[in-house]
């Protein structure tokens, strides 16, 4: 039986029909620090061989077959950025490829996945497409020491009854809109006989922006933009989604540019709030006038002239790149010190 439950992360549970206890196989043998993403359970009594989890980071996801360019074979790909999981898993003994590829592909539709590639035979163009240009099983993954008859886990993933399916579920309110690609295989042998298991590997990735505020502009670098372009937009003066009130993390970026002020009596600025295009234009103009006039507040409680300082929102009337990604939302969703 497969269930599945959509909370504040989905929850797919993959069910197979074996005798052998998934917590006694699975969990006690599986790479150090490695576990289970909340959007997906591995297929029943299987361990996990390798791991890797980032915050952050860009992504190759296949989004169509092979086709030769330039003679040499090659896939569509997407680019996806945002927080990366990377999971493998060895099945126990005397499962197939089929019966795992298909309890995966039931449960992720069942929850609601969007399917964009789907390959259930002759993968190998594609497989090896995937494996030599997006290379998702390096780019630091994490395996552990494990061998199985001989044969090292990290050369488990192979080409042989490869099934592969690619898809992704909607943002729903509380998560972003997530990514999942499920590759099958026959766990490679090394050329041994050996006992043979389903290697199975994940990759998904919710999409995000690209964290920002991490580098504050300091006051001489602040004075040279303002001189040389009248102009320049802070992204280390930051706010939480929908609030007016400057974060804590946002204290360095105020410091540097209250020190810029006072180094310039007769610079005087306005600071104009900027908005991504979620939302009214009347409440994008609140709230960007909102957080704008916060600046100001904390700027004059820094020791910097009530009279060198205008307010100014304007919403998400000047984007600096498009708003239809989230990465460009991230842009557009600045503050901008301008020379009065």
């Amino acid at each position: 039986m497969i269930t599945a439950v959509r909370t504040g992360f989905l929850l797919v549970t993959l069910a197979a029909l074996t005798s052998v206890s998934s917590h006694s196989f699975a969990q006690s043998s599986d790479i150090s620090k490695g576990q289970d993403h909340p959007l997906i359970q591995r297929f029943q009594a299987s361990r996990m061989t390798g791991y890797l989890q980032t915050e952050w980071t860009e992504a190759a996801i296949p989004q169509a077959k092979v086709a030769k360019l330039d003679g040499a074979k090659t896939a569509e790909w997407k680019l996806i950025e945002g927080k990366e999981t990377r999971l493998h898993y060895l099945s126990p003994v005397g499962k197939t490829t089929l019966e795992v590829h298909r309890n995966y592909r039931d449960a992720l539709l069942k929850a609601g996945m969007q399917i964009n590639v789907t390959c259930d035979q002759k993968c190998d163009d594609l497989y090896r497409a995937w494996r030599d240009q997006a290379k998702p099983f390096e780019r630091q993954l994490k395996w552990d020491n494990g061998h199985h008859n001989g044969y090292s886990h990290y050369d488990a993933i192979d080409n042989q009854e490869g099934r592969l399916i690619v898809g992704s579920f909607p943002a729903n309110g509380r998560t972003s809109k997530t990514h999942v690609v499920v590759y099958n295989s026959i766990a490679f042998g090394g050329g041994k006989k050996v006992d043979p298991m389903v290697s199975t590997f994940i990759q998904i990735i919710e999409e995000k922006a690209q964290p920002t505020g991490q580098v504050s502009v300091n006051a001489e670098a602040l004075k040279q933009n303002l001189d040389n372009t009248g102009h320049v937009s802070l992204y280390g003066l930051m706010f939480d989604t929908g609030k007016t009130e400057l974060k804590a993390e946002s204290q360095t970026q105020l410091s540097e540019l209250a020190n810029a002020l006072k180094a310039q009596n007769n610079l005087n600025i306005i600071v104009v709030g900027h908005t991504d295009n979620i939302g009214s234009i009347d409440s994008n103009l609140s709230l960007s006038q909102a957080r704008a006039q916060a600046i100001v507040q904390a700027l004059i409680q820094a020791g910097v002239e009530k009279r060198r300082l205008i307010a100014k929102g304007i919403a998400n009337f000047a984007p600096i790149a498009t708003n239809k990604t989230e990465e460009g939302r991230a842009m557009n969703r600045r503050v901008e010190i301008v020379v009065q």
